[in-house]
């Protein structure tokens, strides 16, 4: 129910684009980046804050004015601000809990910013981002379960199947190739769409892992029913910037 009550403010927010697109996906990478830091360090840490204001100064300064100085700017102050407080702090924070602060920001904001730039490249390809996403979780889930048999070893989702994986790509490609046909550029649809579903799939299992290192069953609970942020949005992360790179990549190739 969750989902589906806040669809249509995802479909507005989108839509929209610019600012109010920035805005939102402002606060999904600060409610994301508090889930990652609770989880990892276990605390709130004085450090944490230069990954909170890092992520405030890129979706405002820098994607709000698409300066690469700027971008040049802000990255070497966080980076050179994290290690100062490391080492003005060193009996009360970890290298552990630095490293944790750089890599939360790249993780989070940085690659969720790939849904705003592709929304700004083409407003038709950024639905491609939940199209792939979405349809590679649902149809995975459904193959698994009803024709699972070769579990995905070694990873840190052992319940999954090769056949899930597989049937979850496949079923992406189908919803792409719809789309596709729907809006124009079956092809690229599908191309987008069998990347994007791959390495969705790539996303969650990432964040498995993450939450089995933190011996957490969820990230949080800021959503009912589906945990935190980091819960729904972790396929969508590390989609994102596929579907960008692919895209760029079709653009290129006049595919």
């Amino acid at each position: 129910m969750t989902i589906v009550a806040g669809l249509p403010l995802v479909i507005l927010l989108v839509t929209l684009g610019g600012f109010w697109l920035r805005v939102a996906l402002l606060g999904l990478s600060l409610a994301g980046l508090y889930e990652f830091y609770r989880a990892l360090s276990k605390k709130v840490l004085a450090i944490h804050f230069s990954g909170y204001l890092v992520a405030v100064l890129y979706y405002l300064l820098v994607i709000g004015y698409g300066s690469l100085a700027y971008l040049l700017v802000i990255l070497s102050a966080f980076m050179l601000l994290t290690f100062s407080m490391l080492v003005i702090f060193y009996q009360k924070i970890s290298v552990q809990d630095s490293l944790i602060t750089i890599g939360g920001f790249f993780y989070i904001p940085f690659l969720l910013s790939f849904i705003y730039f592709v929304r700004e490249e083409n407003i038709y390809f950024v639905w491609l981002i939940f199209i792939s996403a979405s349809a590679s979780d649902t149809c995975a889930y459904l193959v698994g379960r009803t024709l699972g048999r070769h579990k995905l070893m070694g990873t840190p989702s052992p319940g999954k199947t090769w056949e899930g994986c597989v049937g979850g790509v496949l079923g992406a490609a189908l919803v792409g190739l719809l789309y596709g046909h729907i809006v124009g550029g079956a092809l690229s649809a599908v191309v987008i769409s069998i990347m994007g579903a791959a390495f969705s799939q790539f996303g969650d299992l990432f964040a498995s892992a993450i939450k089995r290192s933190a011996g957490i069953k969820d990230f949080g609970r800021i959503l009912p029913g589906h945990g935190g942020v980091l819960d729904r949005f972790d396929s969508i992360i590390v989609t994102a910037p596929v579907v960008y790179m692919v895209m760029i990549g079709i653009g290129y190739l006049g595919i």
